[in-house]
């Protein structure tokens, strides 16, 4: 029974939004499943000579990405939901019929349900209703995620199928990334020349109110694996991307923690946690 179940977007979301995460509690001994909802298609390609071969397989490469990272970070269990890459906001990819954000609401639900019933995680991650930067697929799985997440236990709206038994994970939270670490990030960028003095300005005023948050937790002892299932994502995530181009003395100091805000406990916990299982270990 997996203790933690992260829910993403794309391979590669997995790494940078919950890597740390998923490190540490796997080292921790706990079981960690993440599931992919689409195939990553829609993606850029990186570092490939041949690119043109790389897109004409990309779900492929990027399934054999995933594996990888899942290996690095100590993953016991990934499963794709089974649905194309939407891409980028407005774009034509948008309107593919297999498209994650055009599936039906209800069997895209009833696929997670049926993952988490089977799963049993207790705790569940999934993104914020903006999906932290309104990507389509990103803001697709906090509504798919909530559902299934409030669903599990739902017999009316999702009867159980065969060998299936009622489920809701203890805990869910959505991921964040806090406006103090924006603000950061934006002062370091500027300083080493990453970006101007207007993108900063947008950095700063972006992000999750730090009021907001709710748990902080410390995975600087894992920081180094994290950024090795990064680059496992080879196709993705190229040699100049923004974290990858942080001084390497303050990146751990800048992305060491990763940030939470919990929507939901059935168990007793405090406000402000350090710790995914508290209540529960």
């Amino acid at each position: 029974m997996p203790g933690l179940l992260s829910f993403h977007a794309h391979p590669d979301d997995e790494v940078i939004s919950t890597g740390g995460i998923l490190a540490r509690y796997s080292a921790l001994g706990e079981d960690v499943a993440v599931v992919t909802a689409t195939d990553g298609v829609e993606g850029e390609v990186h570092n490939y000579e041949d690119i043109d071969d790389v897109k004409s397989r990309l779900a492929e490469v990027r399934a054999e990405e995933l594996a990888k990272a899942m290996a690095i970070l100590g993953v016991g269990h990934h499963e794709f939901l089974g649905f194309r890459d939407s891409g980028m906001m407005g774009t034509e990819a948008n309107d593919h019929p297999e498209a994650f954000w055009n599936a039906d609401f209800m069997e895209a639900s009833k696929r997670l349900v049926s993952v988490l019933r089977r799963l049993r995680p207790e705790v569940m991650v999934i993104y914020d209703p903006f999906g932290g930067y309104g990507h389509p697929d990103h803001i697709q799985v906090h509504r798919v995620g909530m559902a299934a997440y409030f669903g599990c236990a739902d017999l009316g709206r999702f009867p159980l199928a065969g060998g299936e038994d009622a489920w809701q994970p203890s805990k869910l939270y959505w991921t964040a990334w806090p406006r103090s670490r924006m603000i950061k990030l934006a002062e370091v960028g500027v300083q080493v020349g990453m970006m101007d003095e207007a993108e900063a300005e947008e950095w700063r005023a972006s992000g999750t109110p730090d009021e907001d948050v709710t748990a902080r937790i410390d995975v600087r002892r894992y920081f180094d694996r994290k950024l090795e299932a990064l680059t496992a994502h080879k196709s993705q995530i190229p040699d100049d991307w923004f974290l990858l181009k942080l001084p390497q003395e303050i990146q751990p100091e800048v992305m060491g923690d990763e940030y939470f805000v919990r929507i939901s406990t059935r168990v007793e916990a405090p406000v402000h946690e350090d710790d995914l299982f508290t209540g529960l270990r």
